[in-house]
């Protein structure tokens, strides 16, 4: 038995998922950051051998680096909360990363540059339509950097408009990979691994019913134990080795979603692969559950629904090849009574309290009257607004007669937080930008949805729900990423065309 597993992952298709699997593993023992880098230093040494690839290896282990907020930073207080008049459980402050994924992403791009200047290069090949898209946020950026001209905290404002910068380079790393390879092999085994892991850890919490007190794991600055839902006060939300567990949502949402279409998309994949992929997309699938993210329980039902209407599975045909397919493979139906029985408590205690999303002190009211003064923000400084990063500080300060039953957070809408710190410009810009990304699949019905449109696509569905802009750049980079593969899909499209 263990000498077929050892077959099975030690297998030439699924050799990069191990090596990266083995570094998941290690990270259980890890007891400092200093010990989380040299994992990651092994991590490249080991990815390097196997791929012989540089830029390929230092982007793989970036990706992998890319969920976890380890490393240092630039801490800024904005305000103590003493001099909140409002709720606050914590200080204000402005926190600007510096974690070890960005230490990767600094040695793909100096790889290239010198790949540029001192040795033949393929040009970057970007489209007249793509130009345009980038130049739209690049002046998005223009736009945020304006504000700190005129900002009481110039200084967050300018950093913050640098982490855009940063966005706009992980952006751009498909065109640039492009250049090196035509393929990316195993790309979806690092999503894979990286996914599976989360998912198995969050499994782990809820199994020891709370955090598993290892150094991976971070936590929200009011708290040490964990989220307690506000219409369910004795169901503890655990967030994997995020900071809040519908952060760990999106994360595995977004993944997922991406797997399964390529899943469903490539009928040739190896069979040890796809066994892994089905595998991962199944722990997703009950991680997403045991995040109690109720937004996210919608959102997936709603990509579900999308892939069946793309993939035309509504149809009477292909329902009943499925109905075939639960016949032949019989171990299907004890796989999900098994997960029921462990995720079915959970998931009905969750719903249970749905009716009381909009009760004085929901999540539902909770939403919108935080929306509503981010809105009134807006108002304020309509054009501009008041200033990347800067929502929590104006909302917490700008109100002190008035009742408030949110504490002091950023808005949980990226577009009511874009509007309220960047005004109608800014907001508007970026709702540009996005448009013209997804604009070929909106205007042409024969384009097809790749799977990076379909996992932009859930991200920004997760953040009309929860605030997951540059304030967590572990997983607003993840967008970014998958935007930058989509444009890159759209101009593709159109050569090959």
């Amino acid at each position: 038995m263990v000498d077929k597993l050892f077959k099975f992952f030690y297998s030439a298709e699924l050799r990069t998922f191990s090596i990266l699997s083995l570094f998941h593993i290690s990270l259980y023992f890890s007891t400092s950051n200093k010990v989380t880098f040299l994992f990651s230093f092994i991590l490249l040494l080991a990815l390097y051998q196997h791929l012989k690839k540089l830029p390929l290896t230092l982007f793989y282990v970036f990706l992998t680096m890319l969920p976890f907020a380890k490393g240092k930073g630039i801490d800024i207080l904005l305000l103590d909360k003493r001099y909140v008049t409002n709720v606050a459980f914590f200080d204000l402050s402005y926190f600007f990363p510096l974690y070890f994924s960005l230490f990767y992403l600094g040695l793909f791009y100096i790889y290239t540059i010198r790949k540029k200047l001192f040795f033949r290069m393929r040009e970057v090949k970007v489209s007249k339509q793509n130009k345009i898209v980038i130049s739209i946020f690049m002046i998005f950026i223009l736009i945020a950097c304006f504000n700190s001209i005129y900002s009481i905290f110039e200084i967050p404002v300018f950093l913050s408009s640098i982490q855009l910068i940063e966005l706009l380079f992980i952006f751009f790393i498909p065109f640039i990979l492009h250049t090196f390879y035509k393929k990316l092999n195993d790309f979806y085994m690092v999503i894979a691994s990286s996914t599976l892991f989360q998912s198995v850890w969050l499994m782990l919490q809820t199994l020891n019913k709370g955090h598993l007190n290892k150094d991976i794991e971070v936590f929200l600055f009011s708290s040490k134990v964990s989220i307690q839902s506000s219409e369910n006060s004795n169901l503890l939300r655990l967030p994997g080795t995020f900071f809040e567990s519908s952060i760990l949502g999106t994360f595995i949402i977004t993944n997922i979603s991406i797997l399964i279409l390529y899943l469903i998309n490539n009928h040739k994949i190896e069979k040890n692969k796809k066994l892994v992929l089905l595998a991962t997309i199944i722990a997703g699938i009950v991680a997403i559950i045991l995040t109690g993210s109720r937004a996210i329980y919608l959102i997936l039902f709603v990509i579900l629904l999308i892939i069946a209407k793309v993939k035309r599975y509504l149809s009477i045909e292909k329902m009943k090849k499925v109905i075939l397919l639960f016949k032949r493979n019989k171990i299907i139906i004890p796989i999900i009574i098994a997960i029921s029985i462990f995720v079915g408590p959970f998931f009905i205690s969750r719903i249970s309290s749905s009716n009381q999303v909009f009760s004085k002190e929901g999540s539902g009211s909770y939403r919108v009257q935080l929306s509503k003064y981010a809105l009134r923000l807006t108002e304020r400084k309509t054009w501009f607004g008041v200033g990347l990063n800067l929502s929590q500080y104006y909302l917490a300060t700008s109100f002190p007669r008035e009742s408030i039953i949110f504490d002091a957070a950023y808005p949980h809408n990226i577009i009511i937080q874009l509007l309220a710190e960047t005004g109608i410009i800014g907001a508007s810009l970026f709702v540009i930008f996005i448009y013209l990304i997804f604009r070929p699949l909106l205007l042409n019905k024969n384009s097809k949805i790749s799977p990076f449109h379909l996992g932009a696509l859930a991200f920004l569905m997760c953040s009309q729900f929860y605030p997951i802009f540059i304030n967590h750049m572990e997983i607003i980079s993840y967008l970014f990423l998958y935007l930058g593969f989509a444009t890159f899909y759209n101009q593709k499209d159109k050569y090959e065309k």
